[in-house]
């Protein structure tokens, strides 16, 4: 075997391990090039580290080495699942076996198919899909099946060199502590790879292999179509509303337009050059919806055919992108994530009220997403606010359904929603036909989804947000912004005003502190689960109310390098000239806060 010389006890010994393990002859090679090339700061970056759980599982580059995506990595972190479910589930739940589906991605098919091979060698049964899939039909699915656990190889909207590893629990919801910590302990405890984890040549033949895809989708199909009241699949049939749809190079597709068919919806006009999944994403600089330059494709093929409406998924379709064509303005308006979760829990509130005059349900938000919906909410449910992440909106909804409480809507600020509780996850699938379906209604009494917003913001107040982050790859510079933060005016003192704002609320979520100490400024219920209710340990994140209706949160990233930052006003604008001088104001008020509090020229934060 080729001996590591670095100089470093600790990276040969990573190195050799490494390639003790690897029978991958890319990443192998890889690791024999850094070698006798002397790559040794490569190396120590890839070989000392390993890809933690942040987003329910593991994303990362493809390369070599145990901080990136590839297959020891995979195997070992299969063997780890494996290990744990083991030791933690009932075994019925190992008999009923683990859901596994994957994207469009390169490796994606092979990680699964890995996966499947630690799963069926101890004797486990594996439900595999057969091509690609949405992520939210593997939530679907190992709910469906009563399965031990769900993995869906996918990292949705990250670059093409990325991969990742989504890890769902038994319920269906993204895997949450402690049991994600405790499959990262257990993956430490099963490092060694037995020879045979490595053959996959027939395992799609293996009779513990069993391929879903039909049964999930005909499931799934049925659940879109009893989603819908029968009034509304009446005028969606009647009104026949032509939308323009994209899935991004990404798995979308075939499954909108069977979710579109379920729904009596019209089939959608798709954007044939981002149709199928092409793991280059060649279209686009980045596969992420909320990116404006990813529409224009939709837009001009909505244009061409007189279409006003354009729905747009993400690579793994669990999120999705609205525009609609204003006539008046001849403009499109691309709906925020804020904006369409207040329409579509507007939509979804007025649904369940055909069926039930029953108030006892439940509306999820993050916490740095619109207070807007919250506003809707009031009188007709009750609106509870998560930590950021659908990881907790699912299992809060587990939480309440195992009440007999129903949650009928969550969203998260960065285009994801739930529509119903059947998916505890974002799913882009159901939310494209709840959209459909709501522009239905709305067309066919002559209006429109901006029209219903500005009917929404008469009723419950303008909720205008401005959200962005910074790029920053050194901790310590992050640490001096939050400390400084901390000790503004004197040691423990936070700011008390920024620019023309006077701050009435502080809440700083990792100290555990809050200004004034009595203050009850959450607006989320106190419900166990929701991630809220415990100490926050995911990194940084203080939240500043001030007197003039802004709120602005700050906070890192769990899985990226980003300071980011959200902010909303709430005020009264009713009309356009009144919401544009408001769009304004926050601008500035923003630009004060961030120039004040995050210094990014001073502190070389990237934009």
């Amino acid at each position: 075997m080729t001996k590591c010389n670095s100089g470093n006890a600790k990276l040969d010994a990573a190195v050799e391990s490494w390639l003790k393990h690897d029978k991958n002859p890319t990443t192998r090679q890889e690791v024999l090039d850094d070698i006798a090339n002397a790559r040794w700061e490569k190396l120590e970056g890839c070989m000392l580290q390993r890809l933690k759980f942040g987003t329910a599982g593991l994303r990362g580059r493809m390369a070599a080495g145990y901080k990136c995506m590839n297959d020891v990595v995979v195997l070992q972190t299969a063997q780890g699942l494996l290990s744990y479910l083991k030791k933690v589930c009932h075994q019925s739940q190992l008999r009923n076996g683990i859901v596994v589906g994957y994207d469009g991605r390169h490796n994606s098919k092979r990680f699964a198919e890995l996966t499947t091979k630690v799963f069926i060698s101890a004797s486990i049964p594996v439900h595999l899909f057969s091509k690609v899939c949405p992520t939210p039909f593997v939530s679907f699915a190992t709910i469906m099946y009563g399965a031990g656990a769900g993995v869906m190889v996918t990292a949705s909207h990250n670059p093409r060199e990325d991969n990742g590893y989504k890890v769902y629990w038994g319920n269906g919801s993204q895997v949450i502590g402690p049991h994600d910590d405790n499959i990262l302990d257990e993956i430490w405890q099963c490092l060694d790879i037995p020879d045979d984890h490595w053959n996959i040549d027939e395992i799609r033949n293996h009779e513990l292999v069993k391929d879903c895809t039909v049964e999930v989708c005909n499931k799934y199909n049925e659940y879109i179509r009893d989603s819908l009241h029968h009034d509304v699949r009446e005028v969606n049939k009647q009104t026949c509303v032509r939308t323009v749809y994209s899935a991004m190079h990404g798995v979308g597709y075939e499954y909108v337009i069977k979710a579109f068919e379920a729904a009596e919806l019209k089939e959608p006009l798709s954007v044939r050059e981002q149709q199928d999944p092409n793991p280059d994403f060649p279209t686009v600089i980045f596969p992420n919806p909320e990116e404006k330059e990813c529409l224009e494709l939709s837009k001009k093929l909505a244009e061409d055919n007189g279409i006003k409406l354009v729905l747009v998924n993400d690579p793994d379709a669990d999120r999705l992108a609205v525009a609609e064509y204003d006539e008046s303005k001849k403009s499109w308006k691309v709906f925020t994530g804020n904006e369409m979760g207040s329409l579509l829990g507007w939509w979804m509130l007025e649904q369940h009220s055909k069926i039930s005059d029953d108030s006892d349900v439940y509306l999820l938000a993050s916490f740095v997403s619109s207070k807007m919906l919250k506003a809707i909410v009031k009188g007709r449910g009750y609106f509870v606010e998560t930590l950021t992440g659908f990881k907790w909106m699912g299992n809060t909804t587990l939480v309440l359904s195992q009440q007999d409480k129903k949650t009928l809507f969550a969203f998260e600020e960065a285009i994801g929603y739930m529509c119903g509780s059947q998916v505890p996850d974002k799913d882009g699938v159901s939310a494209a036909v709840q959209v459909a379906s709501l522009a239905s209604h709305l067309y066919s009494s002559g209006t429109s989804l901006s029209e219903q917003l500005q009917v929404l913001y008469s009723q419950f107040g303008y909720h205008v947000s401005h959200n962005d982050y910074y790029i920053c790859h050194d901790p310590a510079i992050i640490q001096k912004i939050f400390r400084r933060i901390r000790n503004y005016h004197g040691s423990g003192v936070y700011p008390k005003k920024v620019g023309s704002c006077e701050i009435v609320h502080i809440n700083d979520f990792t100290q555990g502190v809050k200004i004034p100490e009595k203050a009850t400024g959450e607006a989320h219920l106190k419900v166990i689960g929701t991630g809220l209710d415990q100490e926050y340990k995911n990194g940084e994140m203080i939240t500043f109310r001030c007197d003039n209706g802004l709120s602005v949160t700050v906070r890192t990233s769990g899985t990226e390098p980003k300071l980011k930052y959200y902010t909303e006003l709430v005020c009264t604008a009713s009309t356009q000239r009144e919401q544009e001088e408001m769009r304004r104001k926050l601008e500035i008020m923003v630009k004060e806060f961030i120039e004040e509090l995050l210094q990014p020229k001073e502190n070389g934060l990237i934009e």
